[in-house]
Formats: C-alpha cells, structure tokens, sequence
C-alpha cells in the first residue's frame, strides 16, 4: 500500500507542475504579445493602416534587418562568373524538419558551402516568420477578411507533380469578371469589360518570366534571360526604364492591385506604362462575400477608374480579377501548410504564378525566392527599406515562397546566385 501511496504522491505532483509550466508558457507568452502590441500601436500613426501596395511594414524590422545583413556576409566572398543553365531534377521535396541538403551541380566545395548555408539560413528564417504568424493569439486579432478556414492543414511534402495537380483541379485558371455576372448587369462595368479574354484559353507560350519587384534586382544582370521569355509579367508599378539591364524591356502582362488602380500617386488614367498591354487588376473581398456585397463595398474602389481607364485607352487589355479566386488559392496555400498562414489575401506574385501556369510549358519567378543579392530594400527602383517585402507580414508570404520551393525544378546555384525558380506548367504534368 505504502508503494502505490507514494506511486499516486508522485503522480499527483507530476501533474501538477506539469499544468503549472504549461500555464506558465501560455502566460508568458500572452504577455509577449501584448507587450509587442502596444509597441505596435505606439509606433502606428492613426491613419488607414492597410499596406500600400503590397507591403506592410512590420514592427520586427529591426530583428529581420540584422538577420539580412548576416546572410549577406555569410555569401559575400562568393564569387563566380559561370553562365546560368537549366537544371532538371526536382529540388525541395518538402518543407519539413529533415535536414536541407546543397544541390549546386559544377559548383566548387566553397561555392557549394556558401549556397547551402544561404539557403538553409532563409528556409530557417522562412519558417521562423510562418510559426510566428500562427500564434494563437495573434491570429485571433488579424482577420480583416472574416476568414474561417476549415478545411485540412497538411504538409507539402508530396511530390511536386502531384502538387501541381491539386492546384489545378481547384482553379484550373483564374477567373475575371466578365460584366454579365448579376452583380453587374446594368451597371457601367457590364459595357466596359472587353471582349477578349486577358489570356485566350487554348493561347500557349513555352516560357514565361514573373519578374518581382524585389531590390535583389539591381546590378543581377538579368535583364537578357527575362526578355528572352516569350511573356513577361510584371507587377504594379515598377519600372522598366532605366532598368533595362537587370530587369529586361519587355512587358506582357502587369498584375495591378486596387490601391495603384485607385491612388492618384501612381497615375494610373495618365502613365503610359498601362497602355498597350494586358493588365490585371485584383481587389480583394471578405471570405464570405457576395459579388453584390464586394461590389458595395470594396477594399479600394477599384471600378470607377477601371470603367474611367476603359474610355480613356480602349485598345488596352484591362480584366479585373474575380476576387472569390483569391480566396481559392488562399486555401490551397493553407490546405498544404502544416500551421496557420496570415489570414489575407496571397501576393500578387503568387496570383502570377496562378495565372501563367495554364498557359505556360515553364514558369521561371525571378527573385521571388531572395538568391544571395538579398538586401533590405523592398523595390529596385527605389531606396526604401522594408524586410516585410521579403519575408511578409501582410501577405502570407513565407507560406507561399516555401511552398513555390517545393514546386522548384532549379539547382541551388540558379536558385540561389542566378536568381530564379523554374515551375513547370500544367500542360507538362499528368494528373
């Protein structure tokens, strides 16, 4: 008796400071967050705090910032003058807790270190912003869009293909809005919308550029390999004049979000960098919205200077995104991320790669993945310095480009020192 008595005494007190630790982390944890709240709302001028444009700056800038400069002193003595090649085995199975291993073929052993430190320092830090973002408690206080995920949250650490697959069965490509939806019928947009299709559906290219707005950009040298893609997309904004070197002339496609369609800053009725080619423009809407309900209320309003763009450049291919596909990929995004993503709208990047890949042989997104030119500055066509360009605190960034690893046919050294990933499309898969 006296054993099982002792037996029962040890028992007892082992439950209960296991529920006084366990009581503890929460405690201390709630109380972390509520300190870098209140940081947060000090520092925030009481003004609209959406992000503009893509970004939103985050109040770990700092921390983040510091993190950059380490990974680039980690590559600086990289050197090298070999020509970028393309490379054909499938790269990151997976974004799991297995060890990352180098992939550079023909690369020396320093060479083939460096790139393997890179790139396992940013798949560190990847997943470092992607946990962060999952805290209970944050996550209960930023859901702007009403999200209410309940579907599967699994790993990606399924073969590439048949993750390609998966996406296609939910969006095999990325609808428009037309102007014969009821929400539309009788309005100005239903006579504005064009004809044509943004992209014809049986229309094929062998290979496409997503050229991000990265400041990784700048003195990449780049700009030959992205004019020799049969389509160029770009995004917003961003320049190509000037820039002709790293980031190419050729333009196919611009991918607009309702903030530089709507802001008087970015010109849009008046830049002829949105004239004469096929633009996308996409707003979001709440989870669970109607078409009549976005419409009523959009983020931005996005329809007056589309019809207004319309009569002013009528030759100009301008389609709005249905903004229901947002969501859609959004949840393929969180159905194959083992924690909870930022419950917003994924980046215009990721649309990108949406939209292309029924149309394309090969996708290739350039410094969307940061190679080793990472810096702190968001843009290539301007000074300003924003780690959330890169790592995402709006967008679920993280989330996306860990996934879009794992779709990656490229070798570490094109992925890492060149500065693309390569996608293969839909029409070179068997589902």
């Amino acid at each position: 008796m006296r054993a099982v008595a002792v037996s029962v005494w040890i028992f007892i007190n082992l439950v209960f400071f296991g529920m006084c630790g366990y009581i503890y982390l929460l405690w201390s944890q709630y109380w972390h967050y509520i300190s870098r709240r209140q940081q947060q709302e000090q520092a925030q001028v009481k003004v609209d705090n959406r992000p503009l444009v893509d970004y939103y700056q985050s109040s770990e800038q700092e921390q983040t910032l510091m993190e950059i400069l380490h990974m680039q002193r980690e590559v600086m003595r990289v050197q090298t003058t070999k020509d970028y090649r393309r490379r054909s085995r499938p790269r990151f199975r997976g974004h799991g807790g297995h060890r990352l291993s180098s992939n550079c073929h023909n690369c020396d052993e320093a060479t083939a270190k460096r790139l393997s430190a890179f790139k396992n320092r940013l798949i560190i830090r990847l997943r470092s912003v992607l946990h962060d973002e999952s805290n209970v408690f944050k996550s209960k206080q930023d859901n702007p869009y009403n999200v209410q995920y309940h579907g599967l949250q699994r790993s990606s650490n399924i073969p590439r293909d048949q993750l390609l697959c998966r996406l296609r069965e939910i969006l095999p490509s990325v609808p428009t809005i037309t102007g014969k939806e009821p929400a539309f019928v009788d309005s100005p947009l239903e006579a504005a919308v064009p004809s044509r299709p943004l992209l014809d559906p049986q229309e094929r290219f062998s290979s496409c550029a997503i050229v991000s707005n990265a400041g990784a950009l700048n003195s990449s040298g780049l700009g030959r390999i992205i004019d020799s893609h049969e389509l160029v997309l770009r995004f917003n904004h961003a320049p190509t004049k000037g820039f002709e070197d790293d980031v190419g002339k050729k333009t196919t496609i611009r991918i607009l979000n309702s903030q530089v369609v709507s802001r008087a800053q970015f010109q849009f009725l008046k830049s002829d960098m949105y004239s004469g080619i096929k633009i996308l423009v996409w707003d979001p809407c709440n989870y669970t919205s109607t078409l009549e309900q976005w419409r009523d209320k959009p983020d931005f309003d996005v329809f007056t200077p589309y019809v207004k763009h319309r009569e002013l450049r009528p030759d100009t291919n301008i389609h709005l995104v249905n903004p229901k596909s947002l969501w859609t990929l959004w949840d393929f995004i969180q159905s194959h991320t083992p924690v909870r993503i930022r419950r917003n709208p994924p980046s215009s990047g990721f649309l990108g790669l949406a939209l292309l890949l029924p149309h394309c042989d090969k996708v290739r997104l350039f410094e969307y993945i940061p190679s080793v030119r990472l810096t702190p500055h968001c843009h290539y066509f301007d000074s300003g310095v924003d780690t959330s360009c890169t790592f995402g605190v709006w967008h679920p960034l993280a989330a996306e480009k860990l996934l879009t690893l794992n779709l990656n046919h490229e070798d570490d050294y094109t992925t890492f020192q060149t500065g693309y990933v390569t996608v293969s499309g839909y029409s070179t898969i068997n589902c």
